[in-house]
C-alpha cells in the first residue's frame, strides 16, 4: 500500500508509480476522497485496499455488481455506491489503457500539457473530478499549475494552512 496521505503542509505526496496497481491505487484515492476529508479517507484506506485486492488491476477488473453489492455491506468502508462502483471500472480502464500503451504513463504523456492530461483522466475513469484529476497528476510528479493559481481560476476556497500563504517562485 502507498502512503497517500497528504504532508504536514498539507500537500500531497509525490509518488512514483512503479505498476499498474499503483496507478489504481492513486485513483482509487482521488476517487475515495471526492468531498471527504483526508482523516476519514486515511482511517479506512487499509479496509478500502483490503477490499479491493490491495488494488490489483486484474483481480478489481473482475468485480462485478455482486461484488458492489457485497462492498456496500461492509461497515468498514467509505459506502459510497458511485464509489465502490468506479473501482472496478476504473481498473478495467486502467488495464485497457495499459494493453495499448504499454504504461500508463506513456498514455498521459502523449497528452499536451496539464489541462489536457486532466481532461484525459476526467473522461476515462469514472468519478475522477477537476481536483482527482489534479491530485492524481500532481501525486505522480506530472507538471501542474501552482495550487493557489489552480483553485482561484476555478473559484475554490483554499484550504486553512494555505490562506493568506503566497505562492513561491
Amino acid at each position: 500500500m502507498l502512503d497517500l496521505s497528504p504532508l504536514e503542509s498539507g500537500e500531497p505526496r509525490r509518488i512514483t508509480p512503479q505498476r499498474p496497481r499503483d496507478y489504481l491505487e492513486i485513483l482509487s484515492r482521488a476517487v475515495f476522497n471526492a468531498g471527504l476529508s483526508w482523516q476519514v479517507v486515511d482511517a479506512r484506506w487499509p479496509a478500502i485496499a483490503a477490499a479491493f485486492a490491495d488494488f490489483e488491476p486484474d483481480v478489481v477488473a473482475g468485480y462485478d455488481d455482486q461484488d458492489v453489492e457485497r462492498l456496500l455491506a461492509d461497515e468498514r468502508l467509505i459506502r459510497s455506491p458511485k464509489k465502490l462502483a468506479a473501482v472496478p471500472v476504473n481498473a478495467r480502464t486502467l488495464m485497457g489503457i495499459v494493453d495499448e500503451h504499454d504504461d500508463v504513463g506513456r498514455w498521459l504523456a502523449d497528452f499536451a500539457g496539464y489541462e489536457a492530461s486532466e481532461r484525459g483522466l476526467r473522461r476515462a475513469f469514472r468519478y475522477i473530478g477537476e481536483f482527482g484529476a489534479y491530485w492524481t497528476l500532481y501525486s505522480i510528479g506530472a507538471e501542474v499549475p501552482d495550487y493557489r493559481e489552480w483553485a482561484a481560476a476555478r473559484g475554490r476556497k483554499l484550504p486553512p494552512h494555505l490562506r493568506g500563504a503566497t505562492a513561491t517562485a
